[in-house]
């Protein structure tokens, strides 16, 4: 045999062997997000937006300034927030609440799943190479979502936002785009530190990109069942559009929704 199929074969084998272990580094490289977190509780949390709380100093448009009056004039002047009926808070804003529900993460190599305990909302970032065809994407108020690694940071593109409100009626567009980060790090006590930041780019209601980041830290405990009913809350606001496209006080009440479910039955 020639020397030069076997020197072939040789570098062959070098270039795999070289591959296969600068694709176990990178695995090795990339942290594990799989646990139950709260909201970190030791130095004050990063940027802040109105996403999941104030919409104080939100950069918005014209058309972003009437949404948020229309929300509101539907919310009446006892502020009604559908929070309390179980509706989507969606994303951004399911992933920067304040308060004490937890999240669970579920990581695989091509998939993390999000499963948050208030109003049982959950998501999935496809991972690589796990994508679904753009056609088969269908809007929703988490929108889609798509990731892959840079070193040790989960990098992240939601698009497919369904347009609507969160819960403190900031709006997004079918036209938005949510780039996000996920990082674990450790603080100076040595407690794990889930990072995330955001930047929400939505030329429909905002003048310019707006950016939130939420800290997490393992939670000692277990997500746990919250039963909701969001058709209702959207029921409600249809009733509230309607008296507030007449003209008229805008004070219809859950048992309206009741009664006129009962007329249909």
């Amino acid at each position: 045999m020639s020397r030069e199929p076997r020197i072939r074969r040789a570098l062959a084998a070098t270039i795999a062997a070289t591959a296969c272990g600068a694709a176990v580094a990178a695995a090795e490289a990339q942290p594990d997000f799989t646990g139950v977190w709260e909201t970190y509780r030791g130095a004050p949390q990063g940027r802040a937006s109105g996403f999941g709380g104030t919409r104080a100093g939100l950069p918005l448009t014209e058309e972003g300034r009437r949404r948020v009056e229309e929300y509101r004039a539907l919310s009446g002047p006892e502020r009604l927030n559908g929070a309390a009926h179980c509706a989507d808070y969606g994303v951004p804003a399911m992933m920067s609440l304040p308060g004490s529900y937890p999240i669970e993460f579920i990581q695989k190599p091509d998939q993390l799943t999000i499963i948050f305990e208030v109003n049982n909302e959950t998501r999935r970032i496809y991972i690589g190479d796990r994508q679904l065809p753009p056609e088969q994407r269908l809007p929703s108020r988490a929108g889609y979502s798509e990731g892959h690694w840079e070193g040790d940071v989960l990098v992240v593109k939601t698009t497919d936002l369904l347009d609507g409100q969160d819960q403190s009626a900031n709006p997004y567009s079918e036209q938005a785009t949510i780039d996000e980060r996920f990082s674990l790090d450790e603080d100076a006590n040595g407690t794990k530190v889930l990072t995330y930041h955001a930047t929400i780019t939505d030329p429909i209601y905002y003048t310019e990109p707006v950016e939130i980041e939420r800290r997490y830290q393992p939670y000692d405990g277990f997500i746990i069942p919250y039963g909701c009913q969001d058709e209702l809350w959207y029921e409600l606001l249809d009733l509230r559009r309607e008296q507030l496209e007449a003209g008229k006080p805008v004070d219809a009440r859950m048992s309206d929704v009741y009664k006129i479910r009962e007329e249909r039955e």
